[in-house]
């Protein structure tokens, strides 16, 4: 309904949609503001939304549902200056700026993984977790995890080796237990899996017969080795 206020302004009510579009369009058709609006504010993506903005404002300014094309335009002067209403340019460089979140993962030294990284990751998650038998039937059916065993325990001999100065002839503890791993591990890969299950708390290993907790500290060495060996790999 269209009426006139205390002022003189012709008014309309919110709820008339056909008398908001026109009001609107006259603000941007023949006001300073309105004009500054569509050569320097105004997407197609975001005028909706402005358009609801200018029509909120405006009822604060006029008090009630009923406005006029100058409480529009006074509401469009004030989301301008206020930077409620970005500018066209301005908006576009933000959304430039955004970055889509890294969320690869990544190593200790903050560098993304590689696919190989990952896999040796997996390898090493399931190995602490999995029992024996699983890990023996692992090693017969994915070449992948049989050679991350084999470079493992190789990994931790070397460590152990490498960290430590003995004179020539006297080899140390280190490197003996070291050896024990490999020798370990190469009778493990080659072992049935019946015989690796345990039998009075025994298991057989290339006819020895081996407390289970030392098979499972053994394994466990040959398995999992040093989680900055398993990185750099």
């Amino acid at each position: 309904m269209i009426g006139r206020n205390e002022e003189g302004q012709i008014t309309f009510n919110v709820d008339d949609r056909d008398e908001v579009i026109a009001a609107l369009k006259e603000v941007f058709r023949t006001t300073d503001v309105g004009k500054l609006y569509l050569k320097d504010f105004y997407t197609k993506e975001r005028g909706d939304d402005h358009a609801e903005k200018i029509l909120g404002a405006a009822i604060q300014i006029a008090g009630s549902q009923n406005i006029s094309v100058q409480h529009l335009t006074r509401a469009l002067e004030l989301l301008l200056d206020s930077g409620e209403i970005q500018p066209r340019v301005a908006v576009q460089a933000a959304q430039l700026e955004e970055k889509e979140e890294d969320l690869r993962p990544r190593g200790r030294d903050g560098k993304v993984l590689s696919d190989s990284q990952l896999k040796w990751q997996e390898y090493r998650t399931w190995s602490e977790t999995a029992d024996s038998s699983e890990r023996k039937l692992r090693t017969q059916s994915d070449p992948g995890y049989a050679t991350y065993v084999r470079k493992a325990y190789q990994a931790e001999m070397d460590q152990e080796i490498g960290g430590s100065v003995t004179p020539l002839g006297q080899p140390t503890k280190k490197a003996r237990a070291s050896k024990e791993i490999e020798a370990f591990a190469q009778k493990f890969l080659v072992e049935p899996s019946s015989n690796l299950r345990p039998k009075n708390g025994m298991v057989s290993l290339a006819g020895e017969q081996i407390p289970w907790n030392t098979f499972q500290e053994l394994l466990n060495k040959a398995t999992a080795g040093r989680s900055r060996n398993h990185d750099r790999s």
